[in-house]
């Protein structure tokens, strides 16, 4: 009951942080029409597979079949190979590839993160943790090789949606990403995208110190 009522306190924190960072809390039902040149998981609530209608994953999981059989692999300790995710999110001339790699990306975060906070004080929360924070790595670094205004909106709509703490058990592990986010300022040089990175900052902190208390 206690760690229930202490998730809806965080989750009352972080809307009032993201209304008054302009950064909104509402919760948009995804478009009919998917749109592949986008982070297409921004509105689908806990899920990281599908939003809506729109099964991401069964539509990038043939391109990326042995990392996502990793992965989904239960069994398998082994780290996934992220040098094709890398290559596509980082191709030039921008394409749907780097899309696609970069919803892997969000889907093998949030599915990693909850793997590690189902099995926190247990034999893989390390493994699963240290892959986590091997993926986000993979759009960071492509902020700065890439400086596409689409794929880079998309990003920070990646990184919008870990501060937003809305996928199951993503909340526990937000703040986390806090540094990650603030080190994109120093890639950007855009007024509106600072301002985002600016606001997930203020909301990631935000969502610290209702953690804390």
């Amino acid at each position: 009951m206690l760690a229930a009522l202490g998730r809806v306190r965080l989750a009352r924190s972080v809307c009032v942080a993201l209304t008054s960072v302009g950064l909104g809390c509402a919760h948009a039902e995804p478009n009919a029409e998917p749109n592949p040149r986008s982070y297409r998981l921004m509105h689908s609530g806990e899920s990281w597979e599908r939003a809506g209608s729109d099964d991401v994953l069964s539509d990038i999981r043939p391109r990326y079949a042995e990392f996502f059989n990793t992965i989904y692999n239960r069994e398998s300790h082994y780290n996934p190979n992220l040098l094709p995710l890398r290559d596509d999110l980082e191709r030039s001339p921008v394409t749907r590839a780097n899309f696609d790699a970069l919803n892997a990306v969000g889907i093998c975060y949030f599915e990693l993160n909850y793997l590690a906070e189902s099995d926190r004080g247990g034999p893989d929360y390390f493994a699963h943790s240290q892959r986590t924070a091997k993926l986000l790595a993979v759009p960071w670094r492509a902020y700065s090789e890439i400086s596409d205004p689409a794929l880079r909106d998309a990003i920070l709509d990646f990184f919008e949606d870990i501060a937003r703490g809305e996928k199951r058990l993503a909340a526990r592990t937000a703040p986390r990403v806090k540094t990650t986010v603030a080190a994109l300022a120093k890639k950007e040089t855009d007024p509106v995208r600072l301002a985002r990175i600016e606001a997930m900052v203020t909301l990631l902190t935000a969502a610290e110190e209702a953690m804390e208390r």
